[in-house]
């Protein structure tokens, strides 16, 4: 039972009263004892003084002899057990029961000077007698004029001070039972008091701890009761209330992981309340900062900082596009609002690069069909135009522009079709119909497609078959893929070149490599030359007929497949274009098994 504790201070509190009231009593008591014994000692003494008055008037007045005066003092003062004196008015000692005559003057004796002056006086001192400490009582003789004399009687007071040491004795062995027993009486109490309290305060500690399943289980008075009960209905509410809010905050929180969109909330002093994932993924952290911590110590974005102290200021929402602090190149589009009276701000960030990059393909890409389309739209009327004007003796000149546009007629067609084959492949993405087949069987098909072209140009066009890996693929859309980079290489190869068409396995993946020796691409235009309508010399695709969409189509034939094109150039000496297909049916081996070996060699004719 430590002090600090209820019990403690209860059990302190009522014995420190106790021990008061009691010491008080003791006190009261010893002081009203004494009082009392004084009292009937000055009764006794002004008793012997009154009995002893006529006698001493007489011998005050010469009518009593001395020596029979002496005698009855002394015989009084025997028998009272009280010391007897008779002073003469000058102060002479005429008699005294104790004393032997003479005795000093006792007209300055302090009961003496009292009694002359108001016919009685009490006085307490040190006999110098006797040497004990006394009571004197003096009462003066005579009537109103001069006193005749005085009669003092005096008793000591250690019989008193014996009395009181007596009480003193009884009041502390009962003082001390009285007290035992109140402190026994009080620690009962005290532990009846304190036990179910310190019953509810561990339990109080549990709940604000988090443990919310116990209960008090005390019995009590009935204040102590009610509050045993208020604590369990709590703690049922509070267990409630944190149950929901779990709920809801695993809900947020759910969402929030969900969400593709970054959250950042923050306060008005710029301190994190709530940041999900995806947020702290699209501005580069290495981890979530915990709620509290200050934004701009994990993060330096300007364009956000801005946008959220103009939101907290004056509560103003803002949206733009701003480039990721983490370097990626990546853009973020911000949405920024002020919340909850300016006291927090709340931004919501995405990642806008590929819609940003699509909408710039969608403005390059009306720019340029314009552009291709207008030059042989020119053409074709301005031959139309020159062919109406033209007189009948013109003939030569008529078939010139017919046929100047005939062929720009062709490259429309052509262009078109290429649009109408990249927009069916676009639309179909992944969900392309597809079967397990080989490699092999569209690459011939294709070199066969292109045989005679090759021929015409006098480039020797070569298949190395591999082994290979059975594919899920559209046969259709994969001929159309190498056709397309076998046109693109026999195009920009010279008269006497060489095209060489290969197949194999690397990993777990098939690949197909179609290799010229051509003219080279530079390393500038390597990362766009898989673009709609990019060309490396647009004036020189125009004259050998391409649209400038074929390479693009094999790009999106390759992803449909769920496959990748590279491309590997050199100016002046040649391109290697690689298709990486995935298998049917992984097989686990040497990454460089079944690299394309032996060559079948065929040339046009």
């Amino acid at each position: 039972m430590g002090r600090g504790t209820l019990q403690g201070r209860f059990f302190l509190a009522v014995a420190s009263l106790l021990a008061l009231v009691l010491a008080g009593a003791a006190i009261y008591g010893r002081a009203r004892i004494r009082r009392f014994h004084r009292g009937e000692v000055e009764i006794r003494l002004d008793t012997a003084a009154e009995l002893l008055r006529p006698r001493a008037a007489a011998a005050f007045a010469g009518e009593d002899p001395g020596a029979g005066l002496v005698e009855a003092v002394r015989a009084l003062g025997a028998a009272s057990g009280l010391r007897i004196t008779l002073v003469a008015p000058d102060g002479t000692v005429l008699a005294d029961s104790d004393a032997a005559l003479p005795i000093e003057s006792h007209g300055d004796r302090p009961e003496i000077v009292e009694a002359r002056e108001t016919g009685r006086g009490v006085h307490v001192r040190r006999s110098a007698t006797t040497g004990i400490e006394t009571l004197y009582v003096a009462h003066r003789i005579g009537g109103p004029g001069p006193a005749a004399g005085f009669v003092r009687t005096a008793a000591p007071l250690e019989r008193i001070d014996a009395e009181v040491a007596a009480l003193d004795r009884a009041l502390l062995l009962g003082g001390g039972a009285a007290l035992a027993a109140g402190l026994a009486l009080s620690w009962f109490l005290a532990r009846r008091l304190a036990t179910p309290l310190a019953e509810m305060e561990r339990t109080a500690a549990a709940f604000a701890g988090g443990d919310l399943e116990g209960r008090v289980r005390v019995r009590g008075p009935g204040e102590i009761g009610s509050l045993a009960d208020s604590l369990n209905r709590m703690a049922e509410e509070l267990r409630g209330r944190i149950e929901t809010a779990r709920r809801e905050r695993d809900r947020l929180e759910a969402i929030l992981r969900s969400m593709v969109e970054g959250v950042v909330a923050v306060d008005a002093g710029e301190r994190i309340v709530l940041m999900n994932d995806a947020a702290a993924r699209l501005l580069g952290l290495a981890r979530t900062p915990v709620p509290g911590a200050s934004l701009w110590e994990a993060l330096r974005f300007p364009q956000l900082e801005t946008a959220l102290r103009e939101a907290l200021a004056t509560g103003a929402a803002w949206s733009g596009d701003a480039p990721s602090p983490s370097g990626s190149g990546r853009i973020l589009a911000l949405s920024v609002q002020g919340v909850d009276g300016r006291r927090g701000a709340l931004a919501l960030l995405r990642d806008v690069t590929e819609v940003r990059r699509l909408e710039t393909m969608r403005k390059d890409f009306v720019a340029n069909v314009s552009h291709e389309l207008r030059t042989p739209l020119a053409a074709v009327r301005g031959a139309v135009d020159t062919i109406a004007d033209a007189g009948a003796e013109e003939e030569a000149a008529r078939a010139r522009f017919l046929e100047i546009a005939r062929r720009n007629v062709e490259r429309l067609q052509a262009i078109v079709s290429d649009l109408l084959d990249l927009s069916s492949i676009e639309a179909e993405g992944e969900a392309v119909d597809v079967e397990t087949i080989s490699v092999e069987g569209p690459l011939r098909r294709a070199v066969e497609a292109v045989g005679e072209a090759a021929a015409k140009k006098g480039i020797a066009l070569e298949v190395a078959p591999g082994p290979t890996l059975p594919i899920a693929a559209n046969a259709r859309r994969l001929e159309q893929a190498f056709v397309n980079l076998l046109e693109n290489a026999i195009k920009y190869s010279p008269p006497g070149g060489r095209v060489t068409a290969r197949s194999g396995v690397q990993g777990e993946e098939v690949l197909v490599e179609i290799e010229d020796t051509g003219v080279g691409i530079p390393a500038a235009s390597l990362p766009r030359i898989f673009e709609r309508f990019y060309r490396v010399d647009r004036a020189r695709s125009r004259e050998m007929g391409g649209t400038g969409l074929g390479l693009a189509i094999v790009k999106h034939v390759v992803q449909a497949h769920r496959g990748r094109v590279e491309v590997r150039s050199e100016e002046g000496r040649g391109s290697i274009f690689s298709v990486y297909l995935p298998s049917a049916r992984p097989r686990a081996g040497n990454s460089q098994a079944g690299r394309p070996g032996a060559r079948e060699k065929t040339t046009g004719s």
